[in-house]
């Protein structure tokens, strides 16, 4: 009888809970979707905008817009341009500093040495944590709002290259290398020598700097590095020497070298000695990849004397194959192709080295005459491509205006057009404008500027060719070509602005070896670039030959969205100029502009690309004379001359 009052009781109570266990479960379910709908709807909300929690470094980004993210990064870019990048570092106990400004400006072009692309970084910043599963999305958000989440710039590119060469103009004078033991010789007959000591140097240690640079500016920190010193131990020393000593003889016994070359085309025959002489004065004792120790020849003595005897009767650039038409579309100029010849002056080296090296070790079968090595070049455009091309027309031309320019940056205007003029451009090819304008020497036709560059005023090399850049990136633009690479300027030049409305927008910048304006022939022929310099009116000229497809190419021109003050002048205390003169580059008023690039194709088929541009405000900048210089801190960048005297 108990035992089924129990199961009585018992069968009660679970027909009375089990509807409640499914109520509380229902309302519990219930309860997880309508939140999960609710950060369903929240997430919809940031949709166009930097999800909730988000920070560049210490600064937070979430809830901005595309719009926002765009005005804040280049705020921040041009704040940590003004500041500059700070170095410090220690000398014999004593702390000292110097500071770079991350952009150099010479003969109105200008290039970065840390540079940001807004335009790919913003989507970047916009959709960090998205997907397109909104079920992945909503939870990330969820995890956001209980979690810092810090990100960095992924756009930021750091020109390795000239940053170092920078810092190691402030440093070289501070640094002591390394002195290898090495053979003095006095006189060779009788042989009369000494055994130079070695001793360490103190170097700085260049590396990682520019990733610790990249690193800071990714996450919009102030740079203020600590370059450390290290002590470097010389690769010879005294005992090495004193192993090589007894065949010092043998080298000189060996007598001297003799270079010899005979051009393939004249099969003229050249000759050049290298006398005793001058292999006692360029001897060095060297250190091989087997860690074995020779007596052989100081590279960049050899590498001089092999520039000086033989550039004149060796170098010889290569010459294309080219024609011109007239306005009837008749030819008018031909000109056969020639392969270039140059010196291959570290192979040359090498052989001239080993041939010595080898005296070390052997008293018989020395090499006594060495071939002077070549690297031809093929031109372009051989004789044989310039049949039948199908250059009949004019495609399209563009301005640009270089008045006022110096007398150096013309004639490197006009050294480069001279380059261009009658280049034949293959069908598929990417023409590249530092391709058919380099070398960027004085060998190469280039005349130097003066700039300010750090404390003092410096001739550099070139100048002048993103006037060339400009012109061409108008040229293509009108003959309705694909631009496949273009970068505006740092800085508003005045020569680059448009001639109708004088607003910036329509430059590109060309600087060896990088940025470079590049457009595509997809025309399916030959094109044939005219170049022509205007001197009366002071304007450059560029046209574009070829076989029409039936494309059309124009672009509006270019509006200001917005202007950006210069700031402040800066004043640069040097003791490199008279003490009370100054020396200034001229201000640099910022902007944001923005033009449209039209293509209409042979299909009908229209194309707009907006190319959209900013320019950094750059304040002017004067060096200042001073008896001694006040401060260790300097300013690294190179600005637009002539400067003028106060």
């Amino acid at each position: 009888m108990k035992e089924k009052v129990a199961n009585f009781f018992k069968e009660v109570k679970i027909r009375f809970y089990r509807p409640r266990i499914f109520f509380v479960v229902g309302v519990f379910f219930l309860v997880v979707i309508l939140l999960f709908s609710g950060f369903s709807v929240y997430a919809y909300t940031f949709k166009n905008k930097v999800f909730p929690n988000v920070y560049l470094g210490e600064i937070g980004i979430g809830g901005l817009t595309a719009g926002d993210l765009k005005g804040f990064l280049q705020k921040m870019d041009n704040k940590l341009v003004n500041e500059g990048l700070h170095f410090n570092y220690e000398v014999n106990g004593k702390k000292k500093s110097f500071t770079i400004y991350p952009v150099i400006t010479t003969q109105g072009d200008s290039v970065d040495l840390v540079s940001l692309d807004i335009e790919k970084e913003v989507p970047l910043l916009l959709n960090y944590k998205k997907s397109n599963d909104f079920f992945s999305q909503t939870l990330n958000l969820l995890s956001l709002l209980f979690n810092k989440e810090q990100v960095k710039l992924q756009t930021v590119k750091v020109d390795e290259v000239r940053l170092v060469e920078a810092i190691k103009e402030n440093l070289i004078s501070e640094e002591i290398p390394p002195q290898n033991a090495s053979l003095s010789v006095q006189s060779i007959n009788p042989l009369n020598y000494k055994i130079v000591s070695s001793s360490p140097g103190v170097i700085f240690d260049y590396q990682n700097i520019s990733s610790q640079v990249g690193n800071n500016w990714s996450e919009l920190e102030a740079i203020n590095l600590e370059i450390g010193r290290q002590e470097k131990i010389p690769d010879v020393l005294e005992n090495d020497v004193l192993a090589l000593e007894k065949r010092l003889p043998q080298v000189f016994l060996a007598g001297d070298l003799h270079l010899q070359y005979t051009n393939p085309e004249t099969r003229r025959e050249y000759g050049w000695l290298i006398n005793l002489d001058q292999i006692k004065s360029w001897l060095n004792v060297q250190k091989t990849t087997n860690n074995d120790f020779v007596i052989g020849l100081a590279k960049d003595s050899v590498v001089a004397f092999l520039k000086k005897i033989t550039a004149a009767d060796i170098d010889v650039s290569p010459l294309d194959a080219k024609f011109k038409m007239d306005e009837n579309g008749k030819v008018v100029e031909f000109l056969g192709s020639r392969p270039g010849l140059t010196v291959d002056v570290e192979t040359t080296y090498n052989l001239i080295n080993q041939a010595v090296i080898d005296r070390t070790w052997h008293d018989q079968g020395l090499t006594k005459a060495i071939t002077i090595a070549v690297v031809q070049v093929e031109p372009n455009i051989k004789t044989g491509d310039v049949n039948n091309l199908g250059v009949k027309e004019m495609l399209g031309v563009g301005y640009s205006d270089y008045s006022n320019s110096p007398n150096n940056r013309i004639k490197n205007i006009k050294n480069a057009i001279n380059k261009l003029n009658g280049i034949l451009i293959k069908p598929g090819e990417e023409f590249s404008t530092l391709k058919y304008t380099a070398p960027f020497t004085l060998e190469g036709g280039y005349f130097p500027e003066l700039v300010i560059k750090g404390d003092e005023m410096k001739a550099e090399i070139g100048g002048g060719l993103c006037q060339i850049g400009t012109t061409l990136f108008r040229m293509a633009m009108n003959s309705g070509m694909t631009i496949t690479e273009r970068r505006n300027h740092s800085l508003v030049v005045s020569h680059y602005n448009d001639a109708f409305n004088h607003n910036p927008g329509t430059d590109a910048t060309v600087y060896d070896p990088a940025p470079d304006f590049k457009f595509l022939n997809d025309t399916g022929n030959y094109l044939l670039l005219q170049t022509f310099m205007n001197v009366k009116k002071q304007e450059l000229e560029f046209t574009l030959w070829g076989t029409s497809d039936g494309r059309q190419g124009s672009y509006t021109h270019p509006v200001v969205l917005k202007w950006y003050s210069v700031g402040d002048p800066k004043d640069v205390e040097t003791d490199k100029i008279a003490p009370g003169k100054r020396q200034c580059q001229n201000a640099f008023r910022g902007a944001d502009t923005s033009f449209t690039y039209t293509r209409i194709l042979a299909n009908g088929q229209k194309e707009d690309r907006v190319f959209e541009s900013h320019y950094r405000a750059l304040p002017k900048i004067c060096l200042v004379g001073v008896e001694v210089l006040a401060s260790t801190s300097t300013l690294e960048t190179a600005v637009d001359v002539p400067a003028t005297v106060e």
